[in-house]
């Protein structure tokens, strides 16, 4: 059962990767996978060294999992501000055609609900720590499957928000104001 979850834990870049190579056209949707690669390399390279921290572990990937909202709610002032500074054509353009899509706020309320585990869990490790409980039984028992499913939704959010992006972008093209 380990195995699936140290596949599921590297799979997650390989999905980003393959939703990048689907939309590679989208502009809007080539932003936001990549302003995800970055997030998600760092937490893959802070990973190895976090996980040895056992009490405050989970703390810290709430914090991380804070970090994935960049690329939804911050991605447009980003790519303004790259604009301003680089004079850059794709990011003006970025800016002009992004929205919010059904897939991101999705994406958003699972990476949530994965911050709402990691926080009980580092509750719950600290009250064990502190002989406040005797069984740190959601860490035992339940967050590493909850997360485990949180991963396979976000793998196919990803991949739908990739396959989808082109329609997306000509829908918005084609509404008139």
């Amino acid at each position: 059962m380990d195995n699936i979850y140290n596949i599921l834990d590297h799979i997650f870049p390989l999905v980003v990767f393959i939703g990048l190579l689907l939309s590679w056209k989208v502009a809007t949707a080539r932003w936001f996978l990549i302003s995800y690669v970055v997030v998600v390399t760092t937490s893959l390279l802070t990973m190895h060294l976090t996980i040895q921290w056992n009490t405050h572990y989970y703390i810290f990937e709430s914090l991380v999992n804070l970090a994935f909202f960049i690329p939804i709610f911050y991605r447009r002032s980003l790519a303004l501000m790259l604009y301003q500074k680089t004079g850059t054509k794709f990011y003006l353009y970025v800016y002009q055609k992004q929205t919010l899509s059904t897939q991101e706020c999705t994406i958003a309320i699972v990476v949530a609900l994965s911050i709402i585990v990691n926080a009980i869990t580092w509750l719950e490790v600290l009250a064990y720590k502190y002989y406040l409980i005797d069984n740190a039984f959601f860490k035992l028992y339940l967050r590493d499957n909850i997360i485990l499913l949180i991963q396979v939704i976000l793998c196919g959010c990803f991949l739908t928000y990739a396959s989808t992006a082109k329609s997306k972008e000509l829908n918005y093209e084609n509404t008139e104001y």
